[in-house]
């Protein structure tokens, strides 16, 4: 792992900061509980903090910490892991962390489609997806139906998936 210099050490905390209460909202819609949400926020800035030798400067950083924060709901919440005790010996703390290809990819790929989505596309995720505004309230700021958010999100979210055979751009 290379070293990481403080100045980039002070440019990702300046700029982890402002996006905590983006990731306390995403956090509260995966896991509809606050302290579990707080929790999963703690876990995602540690692991943050853990693989910063994979961040680049200039890149969104909001992507990679909600790709990181699903991937830890998905494998520590859902999979009914959450209860369970982990033993980190202390000489751990200071070993760097392995290198993980496939949330770099994922984050590359996430930050690739996004300017190829239309504008709704980027709204309705913005608003539902990161900011966890409910449907009513996505419909409401943005002068459509229920049924108009629903549409665009599935479409949205097939189109970052890569999709793009079933996604449908408006």
């Amino acid at each position: 792992m290379p070293a990481i210099s403080a100045a980039t050490e002070r440019q990702f905390l300046a700029t982890v900061a402002p996006c905590i209460p983006d990731l306390r909202r995403y956090a509260v819609s995966l896991t509809r509980n606050r302290a579990d949400a707080d929790d999963l926020i703690q876990e995602t800035l540690l692991r943050a903090a853990l693989k910063l030798h994979l961040w680049r400067p200039g890149s969104n950083i909001v992507a990679w910490l909600i790709v990181m924060m699903r991937r830890l709901h998905l494998s520590k919440f859902v999979s009914g892991k959450r209860n369970q005790t982990e033993m980190v010996p202390i000489e751990g703390w200071d070993l760097p962390a392995p290198a993980n290809q496939t949330e770099a990819i994922e984050v590359r790929e996430l930050e690739e489609r996004w300017p190829s989505l239309s504008r709704s596309h980027r709204e309705v995720l913005r608003l539902v997806a990161i900011n966890g505004a409910s449907y009513e309230e996505a419909a409401e700021r943005l002068h459509v139906p229920i049924g108009t958010i629903r549409s665009r999100l599935a479409r949205a979210r097939h189109a970052l998936r890569g999709d793009e055979d079933r996604a449908v751009h408006h």
